[in-house]
């Protein structure tokens, strides 16, 4: 054997699965695939704290970066595989963010959901006076180890339960974008009474007017409530939603902001 088939055969032995390790069922894999669709199924972050990094990557030039995480019946922990070298977390996804699904990978007993935010992060690089900070979209490599054996179609809703605990799915970014904002609100609705600035936001002072004037077209609910917390009254139709304040009120449509009323 010469020793390029040697080395060759030694790389397949290295990423070759674990003996005993079972390969899920292509039956469920295919009725995963209806539920999870990349680029059409979008998810709210269920969990506090998940690292994750930007899309090009620790320094900026490189393209599909990711940060991984294992998560089984235990929790979750950082990837330690042999692909997930370099890991460099850029920021932590936030209870109630919205992400996309890019893609979907199975290995073994487990899958892959690389999951893009919708909404860009703050990424810093760079030392002193090159030091720089500006936003980028980030992504998260979520893989999901089942803490039951997978046996066919029918287990595709125990699965999903189980994806469920970190990752809520959508068949639409607005849908997503009204779940998170209910998620919101019970996080909002956890802080202590003191603990609130925005309340000086309604009193009429000056620095209320300008957290007020922050508000602006195009602005998704999340930003909304981080800026002037659970609206007083909430009304939705359709495609449209309404929150109402002391002395504003604010009109979504498709999951933006259209019109600010004072």
């Amino acid at each position: 054997m010469s020793m390029r088939v040697r080395c060759a055969a030694a790389v397949l032995a290295l990423f070759a699965a674990p003996a005993g390790a079972e390969k899920l069922p292509p039956e469920f894999r295919a009725a995963f695939e209806q539920t999870f669709k990349p680029g059409r199924t979008f998810a709210v972050v269920m969990q506090e704290g998940v690292p994750t990094t930007s899309v090009y990557g620790v320094k900026g030039d490189q393209t599909m970066a990711h940060f991984s995480i294992d998560v089984n019946e235990s929790g979750w922990k950082t990837s330690t595989g042999i692909l997930d070298f370099d890991q460099t977390a850029a920021d932590v996804l936030a209870k109630g963010e919205v992400m996309e699904l890019a893609s979907i990978s199975w290995k073994d007993n487990r899958v892959d959901l690389r999951m893009v935010s919708v909404e860009a992060h703050k990424v810093t690089r760079g030392e002193w006076i090159a030091k720089q900070t500006k936003r980028e979209p980030v992504a998260t490599n979520f893989k999901f180890f089942f803490p039951f054996a997978v046996r066919g179609a029918q287990d595709v809703g125990r699965a999903i339960d189980f994806i469920h605990m970190y990752l809520e799915d959508f068949p639409s970014e607005e849908a997503a974008r009204n779940f998170a904002a209910t998620v919101v609100h019970a996080r909002e609705d956890k802080r202590p009474a003191a603990a609130p600035a925005r309340a000086a936001s309604s009193a009429g002072s000056s620095a209320g007017t300008a957290t007020k004037k922050e508000i602006k077209a195009g602005m998704t609910p999340l930003e909304v409530l981080e800026i002037l917390g659970k609206p007083e009254k909430e009304i939705s139709f359709e495609n449209k939603s309404r929150w109402t304040y002391s002395d504003l009120t604010v009109v979504f449509e498709n999951g933006r902001v259209k019109e600010v009323k004072f």
